[in-house]
């Protein structure tokens, strides 16, 4: 059975009209795919920046899983990019990992 070690962060996002920003994320996989410790999906903190547009999180990713074959992706994907106010943004996106 092969493992793998998923270990990084999700820095930060910019390029958003409002200011105070969060990021829902969630590791989806295929079926051959089974996760030993870690989590599948979570939320950075708020950060509202006082300088520039860009918004920090260093929000860590730290994900051990097993397969007993290559069928299917293991991904991140972060659904909901938001804002904490109600005028609330999505976006979406996708890495393959």
């Amino acid at each position: 059975m092969a493992e793998v070690h998923v270990i990084g962060q999700i820095i930060g996002a910019t390029g958003f009209s409002e200011s105070s920003l969060f990021c829902k994320w969630g590791i989806h996989t295929g079926a051959a795919w089974k996760l030993l410790s870690g989590v599948r999906e979570g939320q950075t903190q708020v950060d509202t920046p006082q300088v520039g547009d860009m918004a920090y999180w260093c929000h860590p990713i730290d994900l051990h899983f097993a397969t007993k074959g290559l069928q299917g992706l293991l991904g991140l994907e972060t659904p909901h990019l938001v804002s904490w106010v109600p005028s609330s943004q999505a976006c979406p996106g996708k890495a393959e990992l």
